[in-house]
C-alpha cells in the first residue's frame, strides 16, 4: 500500500494581483491549510479555528487584512 502524502497540493489561485499555492498539511496534529504566495515563498498554516473565524469576520476586518507596505499606516483612521 503506497504511503500518503503529508502535504498535499490542493490548487494554485493566481489573478493579476497575487498567486498562492494552497496545499493540506497533515505533518501536525491535525490537518491545517499551507498557504504560499508564490512570489515571496511567505507561508502561513491555517487551522479549522482559524479559518472558520474568516467566515465569521466582517468586511472592515477582511478590508484590514489587504493593507499592505505603506497602506499599513492607515489602520484606525
Amino acid at each position: 500500500m503506497k504511503a500518503r502524502p503529508e502535504v498535499q497540493e490542493l490548487a494554485q489561485l493566481c489573478n493579476e494581483f497575487a498567486a498562492v499555492r494552497v496545499a493540506l498539511d497533515e505533518r501536525g496534529n491535525g490537518p491545517r491549510l499551507l498557504i504560499q504566495d508564490l512570489e515571496s515563498g511567505a507561508e502561513i498554516l491555517l487551522s479549522p479555528l482559524e479559518l472558520a473565524s474568516f467566515c465569521l469576520a466582517t468586511p472592515e476586518d477582511r478590508l484590514d487584512w489587504l493593507r499592505v507596505g505603506h497602506y499599513r499606516d492607515e489602520r484606525g483612521r
